[in-house]
């Protein structure tokens, strides 16, 4: 019969190998969900109008919202491995989208007239909403915090006051008569 030690158990968790840290980083795997999102809405949009024949409108309308959807599963499981709820999470995923496509359409007008004109409005739109969209995703779209408090995350709470040291000095003498055991 083995035993597992904490060294066994901490050497388990630890990321094995360059490639396992480069990938076990959150802003590594939203890039990488973010190419693939990139790559079903245009690939899609090829897919449905050269092959299917579909209006080029109704075509792309199709592979950008096909890719929304993708890019919301893949970025709420995979690269931020989120413990919200997920009606929660898809709400300000679509508050972020409102917002994003409102950015996009404001800072391309502002730059249209410039040197950069509208493909420099476009291109830096993108890359301004691909940090930010970091930050909001990581810490409200899918953050580490759940959005939902059940009894299995407030175990503390369900404890009897004096079962953790910590707790013995906070408990009244009231609550030390009433407590199973006590005199």
């Amino acid at each position: 019969m083995s035993r597992t030690t904490p060294a066994d158990t901490a050497a388990a968790k630890k990321p094995r190998g360059l490639l396992a840290k480069f990938f076990g980083h959150s802003a590594v795997r939203y890039l990488i969900v973010g190419g693939l999102s990139f790559a079903v809405d245009f690939g899609l949009l090829v897919l449905l109008r050269e092959v299917f024949h579909w209006d080029v409108g109704i075509a792309s309308a199709t592979s950008f919202l096909s890719s929304l959807v993708f890019n919301f599963l893949l970025q709420r499981k995979f690269s931020f491995e989120s413990v919200h709820r997920t009606h929660v999470s898809m709400i300000r995923y679509g508050i972020l989208v409102v917002a994003n496509t409102l950015a996009t359409v404001l800072i391309v007008q502002l730059l249209t007239p410039t040197v950069l004109g509208y493909i420099g409005g476009k291109v830096i739109s993108t890359a301004a909403m691909t940090v930010w969209n970091f930050f909001l995703y990581r810490h409200w779209v899918f953050g580490k915090k759940p959005t939902h408090h059940g009894a299995h995350e407030h175990k503390h709470l369900l404890a009897e006051p004096g079962d953790h040291p910590a707790q013995a000095e906070e408990s009244t003498p009231a609550e030390q008569r009433t407590r199973p055991g006590s005199s």
